[in-house]
């Protein structure tokens, strides 16, 4: 029987939550074993994906990225976390900053599986594909 990511995913989850550290690392030990042995070893960086898709969902925690043409002022990045936890309901947002000059002005923001694309690049290609057609 084939075990799917996400259902090894969901097994590991289950498995440590509630655990003190120790416990949940040699849950996680076991767990990694456990998949050498079915030879599943080649999913694990799906499984950690889906594990976090998991436990972000039900610890109400969301993980984002927000790409900008130079540093985010703190003001910005306040309405950025206001505007996710309005959106999705989190209540603890992580938020990671990149520094893109391509994009030229404006944002990304990713987060889940979205992509909130409000950048000055985005928006001229789109001008440029609306006048040549």
């Amino acid at each position: 029987m084939k075990i799917s990511v996400k259902q090894y995913a969901q097994s590991l989850y289950e498995s440590i939550q509630g655990k003190p550290d120790k416990e949940a690392s040699e849950v996680v030990v076991k767990f990694v074993a456990a998949l050498r042995q079915h030879h599943d070893i080649s999913k694990i960086k799906e499984i950690i994906q889906a594990f976090s898709e998991i436990w972000n969902n039900e610890n109400q925690e969301i993980t984002a990225e927000l790409t900008t043409a130079r540093e985010a002022t703190s003001v910005s990045k306040e309405l950025m976390i206001k505007y996710l936890q309005e959106r999705t309901g989190a209540k603890k947002i992580e938020l990671s900053e990149k520094i893109d000059t391509d994009i030229i002005g404006g944002f990304i923001l990713k987060y889940g599986s979205k992509i909130l694309d409000g950048s000055l690049k985005s928006s001229l290609k789109d001008l440029g594909s609306r006048l040549e057609g």
